[in-house]
């Protein structure tokens, strides 16, 4: 079973914005999401957002959710 490794395109730095003042929200839903067995990947996503697999642009499925909390550490 050969993995094929999906290739992404960057920006240059300078085309990327300015951002400033980030607030994280305090609680966040994390997914474990797998791919095909054809392709076995496994991957933690923010729940809600696209589940598209890096490695091979389908579509993940997301086994187990859980609620993260933030804590003010820097």
């Amino acid at each position: 079973m050969e993995k094929l490794e999906k290739e992404f395109e960057t920006y240059p730095l300078e085309e990327y914005p300015d951002v400033e003042n980030i607030k994280f929200p305090k609680e966040l839903y994390v997914a474990h999401a797998v791919c095909g067995k054809e392709c076995g990947a496994r991957e933690f996503i923010v729940d809600g957002q696209t589940q598209v697999c890096q490695h091979c642009g389908k579509l993940m499925f997301r086994t187990e959710v859980k609620k993260y909390i933030l804590t003010e550490n820097e």
